[in-house]
């Protein structure tokens, strides 16, 4: 839906603000990923917003080291280990503290430090922005009702997808105070790699000679090979379509505890020979020629940023039709043009998408075109953090003075 975007993004972010005022911000986040660098890094570019991070030094997500822009890791007490509980006593405090002018938080009700956080910030009217998927991938009635309740004490809300954030507004009527912040990888360094690669074909075309990719068509997988994934699926398409495409190869990139599980499932469906099982890849530059041997994209269910990762080298994506497993970064695929999807559980669906795509060699070039398209120019960090921008600028626009 086009409002959902014309409002986070196109919106003017600094209507409310005049030019000589900062906005002191407070940002809360659960952990601070590689990822996420470029994010913030483009945020303290902002003028008019001078902020600090504090992540959380002891949640089970590899921490980096903050660079441009300050930043504090801060810790997490366990309340309750089943359903997982916690608490920062540093939001209570930032809350409370004179020297910031907005908080923005992650809005994730399992820390029961952020609702006596946004209370404290209510009273003495300090605005707050909550930012996060406004769902949950296991939702029921009383979880949507406590997240919404907890959003609607906060000056705003904003989204990782239009999805979400248009449900909520017409469950809540809050259409002024809901924002869209769309998940973004930062590209430059697959761009780069990729440029590398291609500017050295003999480089590439060694590459899959030696990988057994040469002829192709080639499927690609990376992850970690949990069962949520269903790449158990992805084989049995394979299987499937070897008699159309003899020379078909399956990567998966990926180490998890179903890993030996999947790889009994290709000697027994038959496909060993074409199947290749790598074990997890971080570096780029030995992921990249992987992306840039192989033709579709497939991720049987529960895709997120790996979408826009694979867009970025111009693959397009097949993935499950069922809206409710999605995260927000599938609003980026469009049907036939930039990949597609299948429906939901039905290998024999799967099996009959990815063989139309790999049948129609002029489409499938077309897709490439467009999936690059829709990484690097439709998605980007800056439209991410113009969506923080005008969130943060609404809030603050509402302060008590």
């Amino acid at each position: 839906m086009s409002t959902a975007a014309a409002i986070s993004v196109d919106r003017e972010p600094s209507a409310a603000l005049a030019p000589a005022e900062t906005i002191r911000l407070a940002i809360f986040q659960p952990a601070l990923p590689k990822y996420r660098l470029p994010v913030f890094q483009e945020l303290n570019r902002r003028p008019g917003i001078q902020f600090k991070l504090f992540y959380s030094a002891d949640e089970p997500v590899q921490n980096v080291e903050p660079s441009g822009f300050d930043a504090e890791p801060i810790s997490s007490r366990v309340l309750l280990a089943n359903p997982r509980l916690m608490w920062r006593q540093k939001q209570l405090a930032i809350a409370s503290s004179p020297d910031f002018d907005v908080m923005m938080a992650g809005w994730n009700t399992r820390y029961m430090s952020l609702i006596a956080a946004v209370r404290i910030a209510n009273r003495r009217g300090m605005p707050t922005v909550l930012w996060g998927h406004g769902y949950s991938k296991k939702e029921n009635r009383a979880k949507r009702n406590f997240r919404d309740w907890v959003g609607n004490q906060a000056t705003a809300v904003l989204f990782y997808g239009s999805r979400a954030r248009n449900d909520f507004v017409r469950r809540h009527n809050c259409e002024q105070r809901a924002f869209v912040a769309p998940n973004s990888l930062d590209q430059a360094e697959a761009i780069a790699i990729r440029a590398q690669w291609l500017a050295d074909p003999a480089r590439l075309a060694s590459f899959q000679r030696d990988k057994g990719l040469a002829q192709g068509p080639t499927l690609f997988f990376v992850s970690r090979l949990i069962a949520e994934n269903r790449t158990d699926m992805l084989l049995d398409a394979a299987s499937k379509l070897l008699g159309d495409f003899p020379t078909l190869r399956v990567v998966i990139v990926g180490d998890g505890p179903v890993r030996q599980a999947l790889e009994q499932q290709a000697a027994k469906l038959g496909i060993t020979a074409h199947v290749t099982f790598t074990g997890a890849i971080y570096n780029e530059d030995e992921l990249a020629p992987y992306f840039l041997s192989s033709d579709l994209f497939v991720y049987p269910r529960n895709i997120g940023l790996s979408l826009q990762h694979a867009m970025g080298y111009g693959l397009p994506v097949v993935t499950t039709d069922d809206q409710d497993s999605w995260a927000p970064e599938v609003e980026a695929l469009k049907p036939w043009m930039n990949g597609m999807f299948y429906r939901d559980g039905s290998v024999e669906d799967l099996t009959e998408v990815v063989r139309l795509i790999l049948s129609d060699k002029e489409r499938l070039v077309a897709m490439k075109q467009q999936a690059l398209k829709t990484a690097t120019q439709d998605y980007s960090v800056h439209k991410m953090v113009d969506g923080m921008e005008a969130a943060i600028r609404y809030a603050y626009a509402q302060r008590r003075r």
